[in-house]
């Protein structure tokens, strides 16, 4: 198992496309969102509050971006034939989503350590160094939820389906669960609707790390909840069209 995870972590880092939108685009929005908001601030102690704020929101906004692109890749697999060859494999179907769950949770990391690299060195965001750890640790820990999410629409849809599902679903994400602009510039009705998406409160998480040193337990019991309605998703949607079925 161990070689076939290798060797996926391997495919799915050389695309370029992916680096790009869940690495490389988040630390760029975080210097943007910092510089824009920070520099309309009257004193260094506002300027790290919209800087953590921003820097916690793409550190969100990246790490769901890359668990949803890791795993919602089934789909690719499933119409080129790759899943069917691995069926003459020594690996079951089981061990192929196993590993397709661990890549998942990987390639969030690079994502996570770019963006905090970015927040610290370029932005100057203080944060001591238990809580750098604690946020990337959390953050880590809580994208599950959205590798859930990418598995069961990985097994769900075709491969067209999947291609767009993913840049919808990921903006969808970001703007309605307050990742591009803070939750205070929502109207009422706007921000009761970004209080309930997941994004929101995975973010959610991170902010509680920063603000307090540990996440509040409504977000986590929301993000954990989240998490096992996607996963029985993912569970009902792979019984219903196992990993080897031809796509359409």
């Amino acid at each position: 198992m161990t070689d076939l995870l290798l060797f996926q972590l391997r495919r799915v880092g050389r695309n370029k496309q992916y680096v790009f939108f869940t690495v490389l685009l988040p630390a760029l929005f975080t210097i943007f969102f910092t510089k824009v908001f920070g520099a309309q601030a009257e004193n260094s102690a506002q300027y790290q509050e919209w800087a953590r704020g921003y820097l916690v929101s793409m550190m969100a906004y990246g790490a769901l971006g890359a668990a949803l692109g890791a795993t919602i890749r089934l789909s690719f697999d499933r119409r080129s034939g790759w899943l069917r060859q691995l069926r003459v494999t020594p690996f079951p179907a089981g061990a192929v989503l196993v590993v397709d769950v661990l890549v998942g949770a990987l390639l969030v990391l690079p994502s996570l350590v770019v963006v905090a690299l970015v927040g610290r060195f370029v932005n100057d965001v203080q944060l001591g160094l238990g809580t750098w750890i604690a946020l990337v640790g959390v953050l880590w820990a809580g994208a599950a939820v959205f590798v859930a999410l990418g598995l069961a629409l990985g097994l769900a849809l075709d491969e067209q389906a999947a291609g767009g599902a993913i840049g919808i679903l990921s903006t969808a994400l970001a703007a309605l669960g307050a990742l591009w602009v803070p939750i205070q510039a929502f109207p009422d009705g706007l921000a009761a609707v970004a209080r309930v998406m997941p994004s929101y409160q995975y973010a959610e998480l991170g902010r509680g790390v920063v603000a307090d040193g540990a996440p509040a337990v409504g977000s986590v019991a929301a993000v954990v909840a989240y998490g096992l309605a996607f996963a029985l998703l993912a569970l009902l949607v792979g019984r219903r069209r196992p990993l080897h079925a031809v796509a359409g």
